[in-house]
Parts: structure tokens; C-alpha cells; sequence
């Protein structure tokens, strides 16, 4: 069975998306809609099918079994609704939204219409964060160590904090999924920010950087930066501290310390083709127990890096709900 695959927004990340689905046997990507009548045209022109500037249109005229919804995280939230009514599986991409109202809304029209759903965590496809999962095992966790350190990406709207939530929720994100998914649900965010440092860039009123602070409900703690200024170099990943032992988790790598001894794994698989195949197949059996992020999953992800901003904003520690 052929799984037909509308885009919602066909720049940035969905390209990713479309060169892994053109890999996924069952996959058929049908229509693209985007803003920018040149990107649509060129993602038809390159894949097959129709393109559109109308998400509408393009529900209401193709016969649809899936759409991707690759928007900035401030323009989430009709396409998926409408999506939803229609009983078409969703694949979002993260953030799910930069407030937790537009989310829930997302999330009631997910759960009322029984859609099956997706979201682009794909850290959590990783061979090394299956292998940490297992090291980790049953055992306490003393604390972790994460970061998103590196420069500014070059589209306007991320510097902008209304558009984008800032980087942690936009970029960093993808380290608090992570150590959720690995730690356990986080009960409280006490952060703090800096800002001054980078100037002269037009629209530009997010952090320069942060440090997070975490506490988890099973008792460990973390502390996970961001910044955006650090161009001559800097750090991604997640460094678990358990008992004479350190896991690091990078971007598809693993590095297990263990009494002064390193021992290196390099991911065996691409996981972005892991979580495209993942969702096509889920969609094609119409059964989602393979998915490891649902839009319920990533909406707790959202609620710590919203916290923390609000933490920033406040000066105080926020508990989660």
C-alpha cells in the first residue's frame, strides 16, 4: 500500500524530509504547498505531483493519507487542525508551537479525531540514544550535563522571539527531549539568560545565552546551555552521569567512559530515514507503536523549554505541571 504524503511548507527541514521519504519504499509524496510559489513548484518538479499555495486547497483537492507539517514554529496550528478534521496522519516538526494554548489546541484536535501523529524529534531515533537507554537500564541517575552551542542560523525569523520561542525552545529543544526521554519527566526549571553581548543584528531580541537548570521527578538533576554567539566553535549533545560511569550522547555517536576508559559508537543508521520510515510504515499498518515522539510527548517537551523562558523572564524557578 502506497502512503500519499502532502507537504506543508517545503522549505529547510522538509527538503530533509522529502530526499529520506524518496528512499521509503511504501512513500509517495503527492502535493506540496508552500507560501513561496518557486519552492512548491520546485518540490514537484523534483519529486512528482502538485504544487500549491493553499494548504486548504490542497486538502480539499488531494486524496491524502498523510501530511507533513514543516512551518516556523509561530506559524503551527490551522494546518494541523484542519489536517486532523480530515483523519489524515500527522508528521510535525518540532517546536510544535511557541505557546502552549496553540499546542493544545493542536493536541485536542489530534486526540478527537483518533489521528495517527508524529513529531520530529529524531534524537530519539538514534542508535546511540537506544544504546544509552539500555546503559542507563533500571539504575539512578546522578545528574547531566547538556548544551546547544554553536552560531545563529541564517533565517530571520529565529532571532526573533515572538516567531521562533528563542533558542531553546526552537534549537535546543532538541537536548530537553532528549534528556526527558532518557531521565524521566522534569518537575521543575529554574534558568537564567544573557543578553548584550551580540549587536547590530537587525530584529534581533532573543538570548545570547542561557543556562537551564533541571529536576527531574525521579530525583536526578541537569543544567543544559544554549548559545548562539559561540562561531569559532562549540558543543551539542548530552553527557549522563551515573554511577562510575559517563554516557555521551552526540549527534548519532556514543561515548561510554568508564574507569578512565573510552570506548566510541558511531550510529549505525541515519535517524531521520529511521523516523520517516518509522512514520510512513505506521501510517501504512495504521498502527503508531513504533513512534517515539507523539505530538502528546512533545507538548511535555515544549512545557520545559516554555518554563524556562518564563524562568528567564521572572527570575524565579517555575514548577511543571
Amino acid at each position: 500500500m502506497a502512503v500519499k504524503i502532502g507537504f506543508v511548507g517545503t522549505g529547510g527541514i522538509a527538503g530533509m524530509h522529502m530526499r529520506q521519504l524518496a528512499q521509503v519504499e511504501k512513500a509517495q509524496m503527492v502535493a506540496f504547498c508552500d507560501a513561496l510559489k518557486e519552492r512548491s513548484r520546485a518540490a514537484a518538479k523534483t519529486y512528482g505531483g502538485r504544487a500549491y499555495t493553499d494548504y486548504r486547497k490542497m486538502y480539499d483537492q488531494e486524496d491524502l493519507d498523510a501530511v507533513y507539517v514543516c512551518v516556523p514554529p509561530f506559524a503551527h496550528g490551522e494546518q494541523e487542525i484542519l489536517a486532523a478534521e480530515r483523519g489524515l496522519a500527522l508528521f510535525v516538526e518540532k517546536p510544535i508551537a511557541t505557546t502552549l494554548e496553540r499546542a493544545e489546541e493542536v493536541r485536542s484536535a489530534i486526540a478527537g479525531h483518533g489521528v495517527l501523529n508524529a513529531v520530529g524529534y529524531h534524537w530519539r531515533y538514534m542508535d546511540a540514544t537506544e544504546r544509552a537507554k539500555r546503559l542507563i537500564g533500571k539504575g539512578p541517575v546522578g545528574f547531566a550535563l547538556g548544551s546547544w552551542i554553536g552560531g545563529m542560523p541564517g533565517v530571520a525569523w529565529w532571532r526573533v522571539m515572538a516567531q521562533s520561542g528563542g533558542q531553546i525552545v526552537e534549537q535546543t529543544t532538541h537536548i530537553f527531549d532528549l534528556a526527558r526521554h532518557l531521565l524521566g519527566e522534569v518537575e521543575e526549571v529554574q534558568a537564567f539568560g544573557r543578553t548584550g553581548v551580540i549587536t547590530g543584528v537587525p530584529n534581533y531580541d532573543i538570548q545570547d545565552a542561557s543556562v537551564v537548570n533541571l529536576r527531574f521527578k525521579g530525583g536526578a538533576v541537569a543544567s543544559i546551555a544554549s548559545s548562539c554567539l559561540a562561531r569559532a566553535g562549540g558543543k551539542v549533545g548530552l553527557d549522563i552521569y551515573i554511577n562510575e560511569k559517563v554516557l555521551r550522547v552526540s549527534s548519532n555517536a556514543l561515548e561510554v567512559v568508564e574507569r578512565g576508559h573510552t570506548e566510541a559508537f558511531q550510529g549505525a543508521w541515519d535517524p531521520y530515514l529511521k523516523e520517516d520510515q518509522t512514520f510512513v510504515e505506521a501510517v501504512a499498518s495504521r498502527n503508531g507503536s513504533k513512534i517515539r515522539s507523539s505530538y502528546a510527548d512533545a507538548l511535555k517537551t515544549l512545557k520545559v523549554t516554555l518554563a524556562a523562558n518564563r524562568s528567564v523572564a521572572e527570575g524565579k524557578p517555575v514548577e511543571i505541571q
